[in-house]
């Protein structure tokens, strides 16, 4: 399965450093976690979904990254993830709601993992004309809640409907 243009513009707009240590929520099939791998060196993705099922089609789409040790997957929801406390250079997630809906415990685990200098990508599709001016108060507001501010919102033209992404870091 070939990815989504979504999900390509994503991998693009959040700029991964080849030795990132990275973190995607809603990993899902794993696309995403498979075009962030492909920048890495001596990086690595960690995906965490909720779905059992997810995990195992991301742990077959990216077989050869979890063998090299680039890619690490969870069947958990963030809240409960264990992270071995480890701290993260980039949190990245494509259509998560938890992150723009209250009361949104997702961002705590977020504000104790990522490093210092650490950026945050909240990336999401707009299904309905003006839901981006909300979801993006909505990210900013929740995140701004756990010391976290807007550095950026991406905009991509993307098919069949526009993508939006919010990056965040810390003041």
């Amino acid at each position: 399965m070939p990815a989504s243009e979504r999900l390509a513009w994503t991998a693009e707009v959040v700029g991964v450093s080849p030795s990132d240590r990275v973190l995607e929520v809603g990993c899902g099939h794993g696309v995403l976690v498979s075009l962030l791998a492909e920048r890495l060196t001596d990086g690595v993705v960690i995906g965490v979904d909720r779905s059992a099922t997810m995990i195992a089609t991301a742990a077959r789409r990216n077989r050869a990254a979890v063998d090299a040790g680039r890619v690490r997957l969870a069947a958990a929801v963030l809240t409960a993830a264990d992270l071995d406390s480890s701290s993260f250079d980039l949190v990245v997630s494509f259509n998560v709601r938890a992150f723009w809906t209250p009361p949104a415990p997702e961002w705590d685990v977020v504000d104790r993992i990522l490093s210092p200098g650490g950026r945050v990508f909240v990336a999401f599709s707009v299904m309905k004309a003006g839901s981006d001016a909300q979801i993006t108060e909505a990210v900013e507001r929740l995140a701004g809640e756990r010391g976290l501010v807007c550095a950026a919102v991406h905009r991509g033209g993307t098919s069949p409907m526009e993508s939006v992404a919010v990056e965040l870091h810390r003041r």
